[in-house]
C-alpha cells in the first residue's frame, strides 16, 4: 500500500538543525522529504517533476535524498520492482524497455545498493558490461562508484585508475587554474572509492581547500559555485577526513533552497532532484565531519533548549549563554563549579545531546537527577566530561567518587577537541551512558535512599579558563509505573501456572467502565526481558503514550522471561494479562490491536497467526514473522515498520514477510525508514497516524 508520510510525522523525525545550519531547519527538511516522496509514480519509480514519467536517474536520486532528510519511500516494494524493470541485458537502461548504457548501469547499481537488492548475478553482469562500455572519464568514475555501492570488483580497475590519475600532473599535483579543486576532488574521490592510494595526499587536500570560494562552494571551471561541483569536492574531503569551511558551505547550500523544498544547482537556478541530492548529502557530511551524529533522531523527544535563549534554564548568565544554536559555558579562572540547571525536574528519561570542550581543555559534565545544595554546588549523578573522566559516571557532592569508569571501547571513539554525543538513560535504578554510540557506563544503584528524580544541569568546573558547548539537547520522558490505581501506568500481578508475574497496564484518563474500551497489547523486545514488570513500558509504545499526553485505550504491557513465540509460557501469560484487563476495564474484544518491537515484533506475527480471531489489527515493528503464516494472517489489517539500516536478518525478513502477505492476497501497509537502524519504533509509534490507526480498528 502506498501511504505518503504526513508533514507532522516527518517534522518529528527530521534532522536536528540549529542556527549554524543556516536555514536547514527540521520543518524545511520535512518539506523536502514530503515533496520528494510525492514524486513516486504508480509504477514505483520517481518522476523528475510532478506529472512526468519515472526515470531510473530520478528514482535513484529520490531514494538517496529520502535517506539524508529523514524520509521513507511511500511504496518501497514497487520501487524495487521499477528498478528491476530497468535491467537491460547485462546493464541498466534509463527507463524500462530502453537500451543499456554505462552511466545508467552505474545509477542502477547505486539504487540497487541502497535498496539492498544487489545479488551476485547483477554485480557480475554489471562488471562485464563496464568492461565493454566504460571508456570515457565520467563513465569510468561512475563505474567505480556503482561497483563500490554493491561491493563489486572489476579486473579493469587498474586500467580505470590509470586513466583517472592522468587528470593530475605526473608528480601527483594538479593543473593550475580555476578548475584545480574540481580535478583534485575528482581524482581523489575516485581513487579512494576504489580502495587505492593517492600519489600525493597533501597536494589533493591543498588544491581542494584553496579552491573553496568566498561564497562557500566550489565550481568546475571559472564560473559561479554550484552544488554539483561542491558535492564532488566534498566527497573527496570526507574520504580524506578533512574539513573545509563548513559554515560557509552550509550558507551556500541554504542559498540554493527553493520554496517547494527542492534545491537548485546555483542560487539563481531551478530546483531539481539532482541538486537536492547534493544538498541533502552535503548537509549530512558537514555534520559528520564535525564529529556530530549525521542524523539526530527527534522522534519521541522534546527539546530542552530552544536554540535561541536560556528559557527553561537557570544559572549564572555571566558564565552561561545561548550562542549560534548552542548553550555555551565560558569562563576565566574559576575557584568554584558553576551549573546551569533545568527549572523542571525529571525522573525516568532518555537524554540525548552533543557536546564539545573547546581545544579539549577543561572539565565539565551533565548532572542527572540532581539538586542544588548551599553555595554553588549540585548533588547527584554526573556524566563526566574532561581528561581522566571522559564518559564516566561520577557522584557529585554526594559520594564524591567515580561510580563507573568509561569503557575502553567508548573511549576509543572519543574526540577530545571536537564534538561528541551522549545518550543517557535513567530508568528506575539503572543509569546507562552511551558515548558516540558505544556503551560507556551501565550502572545499577543499590542504595535505595539515592534520589530517583531531580534536575538536569550542565557544569563548568573550577580551574583554568575554558569553554564548553552543548547542542541538540533533547529528552524523552518515559512512564514510571506505580502500584496505585486510577489513570496512568500501574503495576499489576498475574497468577500463572508458573507462579506470579508482574506486568504494567495503562489506564486512560476519564475511563468510563460502563462503556466498552479499545485495547492494545504491547510486546517488548529482548532487552526488556525480566521480572520487574515495569521496564517493558519504558521503551517503545509507553514513551509514545506519555509524549502524546495519553491515549483513549487500555494498554497492556506484559513482560517475557524468554520469548514471545506462540504457545510459550510468556505468550500464554501475555494473553492471560489481556484477558484480565478485558474483564476489569470492559474491553471490547473486537477492538484489540496487537503490536510489538524486535522480539515483540516477531511475537506479534506468531501470536496473531495462532490466534487470528482475537485481534482487530497488527502493528509489528522490526521483527519478521514466518512467511508460512501469511495465509493465516492475510485477512488482518497490518501496518509494519522497519529501518532499512537494521540488521539484514530483520530488515530483509520484514520485507520478505510483507511480500508473502501480498502474494497471499493481503494488502499490508509497510514502511522502511531510510537510514534508520534497529530503533525504528520511536518513529513508528510517535507518528500520530500510527496510534490513530490502531484506535480506529475493529473486527468485522
Amino acid at each position: 500500500m502506498r501511504r505518503l508520510p504526513s508533514l507532522v510525522a516527518l517534522a518529528m523525525i527530521a534532522l536536528v538543525a540549529t542556527t549554524e545550519s543556516r536555514g536547514q531547519s527540521p520543518a524545511e527538511l520535512a518539506q523536502t522529504a514530503a515533496y520528494v516522496a510525492s514524486l513516486q509514480n504508480p509504477d514505483g519509480g520517481f518522476a523528475p517533476a510532478p506529472g512526468e514519467a519515472s526515470t531510473l536517474g530520478s528514482t535513484s536520486g529520490a531514494v538517496r535524498i529520502l535517506k539524508y532528510v529523514g524520509g521513507s519511500i511511500p511504496d518501497v516494494l514497487k520501487c524495487i520492482e521499477y528498478v528491476r524493470s530497468c535491467r537491460a541485458g547485462e546493464g541498466f537502461a534509463p527507463k524500462p524497455g530502453g537500451e543499456p548504457e554505462s552511466l545508467a548501469t552505474s545509477i542502477g547499481l547505486l539504487a540497487a545498493g541502497e535498496l539492498k537488492i544487489a545479488d551476485k548475478e547483477l554485480v557480475d553482469s554489471a562488471v562485464a558490461f563496464f568492461g565493454e562500455h566504460a571508456r570515457e572519464d565520467e563513465q569510468v568514475r561512475m563505474a567505480i562508484a556503482g561497483l563500490e555501492a554493491v561491493g563489486g570488483k572489476s579486473d579493469d580497475q587498474a586500467r580505470w585508475l590509470d586513466q583517472i590519475r592522468k587528470l593530475a600532473n605526473p608528480d601527483g599535483t594538479y593543473p593550475e587554474g580555476p578548475g584545480q579543486a574540481f580535478v583534485a576532488g575528482t581524482v581523489a574521490a575516485t581513487v579512494l572509492r576504489a580502495g587505492a592510494e593517492l600519489a600525493d595526499r597533501d597536494a589533493a587536500v591543498e588544491a581542494i581547500k584553496s579552491g573553496q570560494r568566498p561564497d562557500g562552494g566550489w565550481s568546475k571551471v571559472d564560473g559561479p559555485s554550484d552544488l554539483a561541483s561542491s558535492y564532488r569536492v566534498l566527497r573527496a574531503l570526507v574520504l580524506l577526513k578533512e574539513r573545509p569551511d563548513l559554515d560557509a558551505l552550509r550558507a551556500f547550500i541554504a542559498g540554493c533552497r527553493k520554496e517547494n523544498g527542492l534545491y537548485s544547482n546555483t542560487p539563481e537556478g531551478e530546483g531539481n532532484l539532482g541538486a537536492t541530492y547534493y544538498a541533502a548529502i552535503m548537509t549530512y557530511w558537514s555534520r559528520q565531519l564535525e564529529g556530530l551524529p549525521p542524523i539526530v533522531e527527534t522522534a519521541g523527544y522534546v527539546p530542552l533548549f530552544n536554540g535561541r535563549d536560556l528559557t527553561g534554564w537557570e544559572g549564572d548568565e555571566t558564565i552561561w549563554s545561548a550562542r549560534d544554536g548552542m548553550i555555551v559555558g565560558k569562563c576565566g579562572q574559576l575557584d568554584h563549579n558553576v551549573f546551569l540547571a533545568t527549572k523542571e525536574s525529571y525522573r525516568d528519561f532518555v537524554l540525548s545531546l552533543s557536546f564539545r570542550v573547546v581545544d579539549g581543555k577543561g572539565n565539565s559534565g551533565v548532572q542527572l537527577r540532581s539538586v542544588r545544595v548551599p553555595g554553588t554546588e549540585m548533588s547527584g549523578y554526573q556524566a563526566d566530561i574532561g581528561d581522566g573522566y571522559w564518559g564516566s559516571l561520577y557522584d557529585e557532592s554526594r559520594r564524591n567518587k567515580t561510580l563507573v569508569n568509561a569503557s575502553p571501547e567508548a573511549l576509543a571513539r572519543l574526540n577530545k577537541s571536537g564534538w561528541n554525543h551522549f545518550m543517557i538513560r535513567c530508568l528506575g535504578d539503572r543509569v546507562t551512558i552511551q558515548l558516540n554510540g558505544v556503551t560507556s557506563v551501565d550502572y545499577r544503584e543499590t542504595d535505595e535512599s539515592v534520589a530517583r528524580d531531580g534536575l538536569i544541569a550542565l557544569q563548568v568546573h573550577s580551574g583554568d579558563p575554558m569553554e564548553v558547548q552543548f547542542k541538540d539537547i533533547m529528552i524523552q520522558r518515559v512512564p514510571t509505573p506505580n502500584e496505585g490505581g486510577g489513570a496512568g501506568f500501574h503495576v499489576r500481578r498475574l497468577e500463572t501456572p508458573q507462579g506470579p508475574r508482574a506486568y504494567t497496564v495503562y489506564v486512560p484518563e476519564g475511563l468510563d467502565r460502563s462503556k466498552s474500551q479499545p485495547a492494545i497489547l504491547f510486546l517488548h523486545g529482548a532487552g526488556e526481558r525480566g521480572e520487574d514488570g515495569t521496564i517493558q513500558s519504558q521503551v517503545g509504545l509507553g514513551p509514545a503514550i506519555v509524549g502524546r499526553g495519553g491515549v483513549p485505550a487500555v494498554v497492556v504491557f506484559p513482560q517475557a522471561r524468554q520469548t514471545w513465540q506462540a504457545g510459550s509460557e510468556d505468550a500464554d501469560a501475555a494473553l492471560q494479562a489481556l484477558d484480565e484487563a478485558t474483564k476489569e476495564f470492559n474491553v471490547d474484544p473486537d477492538r484489540v490491536v496487537l503490536t510489538g518491537l524486535s522480539m515483540g515484533g516477531m511475537g506479534t506475527w506468531s501470536i496473531a497467526a495462532a490466534n487470528p480471531e482475537r485481534f482487530a489489527a497488527l502493528v509489528p515493528i522490526c521483527g519478521p514473522g514466518r512467511a508460512d503464516d501469511a495465509e493465516k494472517l492475510k485477512n488482518l489489517p497490518i501496518r509494519a515498520f522497519v529501518g532499512d539500516a537494521d540488521f539484514p536478518r530483520l530488515h530483509l525478513g520484514m520485507r520478505a514477510m510483507i511480500e508473502a502477505l501480498r502474494a497471499a492476497g493481503a494488502n499490508p501497509d509497510y514502511t522502511e525508514y531510510r537510514g534508520v537502524g534497529h530503533n525504528s519504533w520511536d518513529r513508528a509509534y510517535n507518528d500520530p497516524a500510527t496510534i490513530d490507526w490502531m484506535l480506529s480498528q475493529k473486527r468485522p
